[in-house]
């Protein structure tokens, strides 16, 4: 766990003012309702392109998938079936954001682990609710197992609500009896659909991207308020050593590491393999601003060291005609 009193970097602290100026004051008077939806949608789209990432070439996807239209896009070339790729799942509170807005952090994260990656356009709500967004997420794994890629090649990295759908699907596979992903990388991402852990969390910290308000809001838009005990939502009860090798980052200044905490702590007090890093003082998803901060690099760093190990364990485990996926 990354701790201790290293001094932010003048970037981020300039960051933080101003997302404490920009989006936390804004999204505190959004409405949960249609206009809310629609201005969030805008403002975050806004906050997300403004890093002016440089962005590898991309192909849409629109095509039928094994349950449904599948739509996305694959950042960098498609790769031949035996090859290792991302299938990355955005965030932004199940109403907001696209494979577009994030491409420049998808780009980075294909570049720096040396493969493609396959990004998902999931339905929204409020015009989806639970399940649709989740039953895309497994659509699209299923669509990548269909095309001849091995579990054992994918990696599934999502941010904030695309890391409780990542969650969710390893869950899901599980109880399917469908081989897992080899990996699962979490960027701030949610845990408890209720934000009890976060109401907990925002008593000692102020988070500078949001309120505990607008984000239960904007989540109970997709989830509601009385499905809670699915094991799709409610990933904590899914714990175990049967799930993929996880890291969950998430920033110290923010409510959602009270989240990244609790699940690391479940998952391994359940036998399984989970890697927690808390930087302290970061904000909700601030390895999007991987150009501008230092502190984002070294996130970004610490998933190529991650991966790497991850992916040495599974040769291993192949060469002893088995694989492993906890400790």
């Amino acid at each position: 766990m990354i701790n201790g009193d290293r001094g932010l970097s003048l970037s981020a602290r300039g960051a933080i003012a101003a997302l404490n100026l920009t989006l936390r004051p804004f999204g505190a008077v959004l409405p949960a309702n249609r206009v809310g939806v629609a201005a969030a949608r805008l403002g975050l789209a806004v906050a997300c392109r403004s890093f002016f990432d440089p962005m590898l070439a991309h192909t849409p996807v629109d095509t039928r998938g094994p349950r449904r239209r599948l739509v996305g896009e694959w950042v960098g070339e498609r790769p031949a079936p035996g090859n290792k790729l991302i299938y990355y799942l955005h965030g932004s509170g199940y109403v907001g954001c696209s494979p577009a807005t994030h491409r420049g952090l998808v780009s980075e994260l294909s570049r720096r682990l040396d493969r493609p990656a396959f990004a998902l356009r999931y339905r929204l709500a409020p015009e989806h609710r639970f399940p649709a967004a989740h039953d895309d997420v497994l659509n699209g794994y299923l669509w990548l197992l269909a095309n001849g890629y091995a579990a054992s090649d994918i990696v599934v990295i999502g941010d904030s609500a695309g890391g409780h759908m990542a969650l969710g699907l390893c869950i899901q596979l599980l109880g399917m009896g469908i081989e897992r992903p080899c990996a699962m990388v979490g960027f701030s991402a949610l845990v408890d659909s209720t934000w009890s852990l976060a109401a907990q969390r925002s008593t000692e910290i102020r988070d500078c991207f949001m309120s505990l308000g607008l984000g239960s809001r904007m989540t109970g838009l997709y989830t509601g308020t009385t499905q809670f005990d699915d094991p799709r939502l409610n990933v904590l009860d899914g714990v175990g050593p049967d799930l993929p090798p996880i890291l969950l980052q998430a920033g110290g200044g923010e409510m959602l590491s009270a989240d990244a905490e609790y699940f690391a702590a479940a998952q391994r007090a359940a036998g399984g393999h989970c890697d927690v890093h808390i930087y302290p003082g970061m904000f909700h998803v601030f390895q999007m601003a991987h150009r501008l901060l230092p502190e984002s690099r070294a996130a970004l760093s610490e998933v190529q060291r991650f991966i790497a190990d991850v992916e040495a364990r599974c040769d291993a485990d192949h060469s002893d005609g088995g694989r492993v996926h906890g400790e």
